[in-house]
């Protein structure tokens, strides 16, 4: 079993970045012009690839594998392998990604791809945003009142948001779904219908809030990268919340 997380920004140089990363999507690549937001999804994407490239021969797996990237029906990026599960996400100029890795002799025939599913957002806020007003949109009551009580509002209204959407990104499930997940911040505990059991990270230590879910307890063991001086450099998270999700008090 091995879950690997690693991050980097679009602005650092990169060896060998993959322009035709099936991680890019058609749209993106058959977009012309100088839209600049097109540019940095594109070169996002790109660099999302190479991380992940970096982390299969970490793993010590083919990273020629990642051109066999296909899109769900929710257009979800995924593998055709059965123990093999990854994700990523981009904000600003910050990318993360997590891929984990179940070996056939421990995986659970008869359920794919839910034994290794695996979710992360990552955000870099760019713009002020009436948290109270958003929550009201998908948020619980008491959650509500619990972040009404916090000192540092834009640090609880990330971890509210950052933690549902790992756990739907696990799935391939839209924001849309956002107020079906319920969020218990006093117990740091999950609950969804859109993913199995699993345990979930929270942080608010890195250049931009950030949360990781790992199906099962593969993350408790988890290896975290961080892309600097032309290479993945270990790292250690230690102000991170973990939660368990799906599981009973």
């Amino acid at each position: 079993m091995t879950t690997l997380i690693a991050w980097g920004s679009i602005l650092q140089d990169y060896p060998a970045i993959n322009s035709s990363s099936p991680l890019v999507a058609d749209r993106l690549n058959l977009c012309g012009g100088e839209n600049a937001r097109v540019v940095r999804r594109r070169q996002s994407r790109r660099v999302a690839h190479f991380l992940l490239s970096q982390l299969m021969k970490k793993a010590g797996e083919n990273s020629n594998l990642l051109d066999n990237i296909y899109r769900s029906a929710s257009d979800r990026p995924q593998l055709p392998i059965s123990y093999m599960d990854f994700n990523i996400s981009h904000s600003g100029d910050w990318v993360a990604v997590v891929l984990n890795i179940i070996k056939p002799a421990a995986y659970q025939e008869g359920q794919p791809h839910k034994n290794v599913a695996v979710g992360i957002d990552i955000e870099s806020p760019q713009k002020e945003r009436n948290f109270s007003a958003l929550l009201r949109h998908f948020a619980a009551p008491e959650e509500i009142a619990w972040f009404e009580e916090q000192a540092n509002a834009e640090a609880a209204f990330y971890r509210i948001w950052c933690l549902r959407e790992a756990l739907l990104k696990s799935q391939g499930a839209g924001i849309a779904k956002l107020s079906e997940v319920r969020h218990n911040p006093l117990q740091q505990r999950m609950y969804s219908r859109h993913c199995p059991m699993g345990r979930q990270l929270f942080s608010a230590e890195l250049p931009f809030y950030f949360s990781v879910f790992v199906a099962g307890e593969a993350l408790s063991n988890a290896h975290f990268f961080q892309w600097q001086s032309n290479c993945l450099q270990e790292k250690n998270l230690n102000a991170g919340i973990e939660y368990l999700v799906n599981l009973a008090p």
